[in-house]
């Protein structure tokens, strides 16, 4: 029985339908609220006043939606005043405060000033201050002279050529808020070390540089992963993070912040490794093979 011109049409249609369309009549782009968006026809986008952008032009997701590691998590939840397991603590501190320390208790002896001697014959009478001068600043561990401060600060830059490790930060509207880069310098690891008293066969050290686009709070919460492993250094604690030039806090506009980060020997900077700050990362080879370049996300 030989099949008729309908037939044929109809068996036609279905065999076209079961290929996908070309990779040329889709369509692309992003909606107002962030999402993305792949379809085949203007009618079947999901927004209106799209924003049409190629598939390989599309821009990266929302920081916040990207898979991070599960040690990411748990050193981010150790620090949030809100998480349980530290409410129990700060609720017991509320409540010995509101208590009070008990009678003849040695908080409540601490807490009672010294009589003071009474003054020598003929002493003179010193005023009092009326309001306490601050305390100095603690001097940096690791001190660089200005002209070898400003080398550092130009490596850092350079570097980023061959080991990219940038992160720039924005604020809602998009607008540059800071820029943070991070960088090996086999040179500064040595004299890092040895002025620290660290072993250098069990350290290495990470140098970092963030200029204020605008004026911002910057804190050195670093986190760094590798093949794993996690390590975050203590901002408290000289001997693996500190400054050589500013501190923590406010960064006014135009400002650079440059300091240093020390990590275990297991991270290793000739190896792809993944920096974090705050809850931005960027992945890179900090140290790459000569005529090599580090990959970056």
């Amino acid at each position: 029985m030989r099949p008729t011109l309908p037939s044929l049409g109809a068996v036609c249609l279905l065999a076209l339908a079961a290929y996908p369309a070309a990779a040329d009549s889709t369509l692309s782009g992003v909606c107002p609220d962030g999402s993305f968006f792949v379809v085949q026809s203007k009618s079947s986008v999901p927004c209106s006043n799209p924003h049409f952008v190629d598939a390989a032009d599309l821009p990266p997701l929302r920081p916040h939606l990207l898979p991070r590691p599960y040690t990411w998590y748990v050193d981010q939840e150790a620090r949030n005043p809100n998480n349980p397991y530290n409410l129990v603590e700060a609720a017991e501190k509320i409540r010995a405060a509101r208590l009070g320390p008990k009678p003849g208790s040695e908080a409540e002896r601490a807490a009672q000033p010294l009589p003071e001697p009474p003054p020598a014959l003929n002493a003179t009478v010193r005023k009092l201050p009326t309001t306490p001068e601050p305390p100095a600043p603690a001097p940096a561990l690791l001190q660089l002279a200005d002209d070898e401060l400003r080398d550092l600060v130009r490596l850092i830059g350079l570097r980023q050529s061959d080991s990219p490790a940038q992160l720039e930060i924005a604020d809602a509207r998009g607008d540059a808020r800071m820029r943070i880069q991070l960088a090996y310098s086999a040179a500064f690891e040595s004299y890092a070390l040895a002025t620290l008293g660290r072993d250098s066969a069990a350290n290495h050290v990470i140098v970092f540089a963030s200029l204020a686009e605008s004026d911002s709070e910057f804190q050195p919460n670093f986190f760094v992963v590798q093949s794993g492993r996690t390590f975050r250094p203590d901002p408290t604690s000289p001997s693996e993070l500190g400054f050589l030039l500013g501190q923590a806090g406010k960064l006014p506009a135009g400002e650079l912040a440059v300091g240093y980060l020390i990590v275990p020997s297991s991270f290793d900077p000739h190896a792809a490794i993944e920096l974090f700050w705050n809850d931005r990362s960027v992945e890179t080879v900090l140290a790459p093979a000569a005529g090599g370049v580090a990959p970056s996300r």
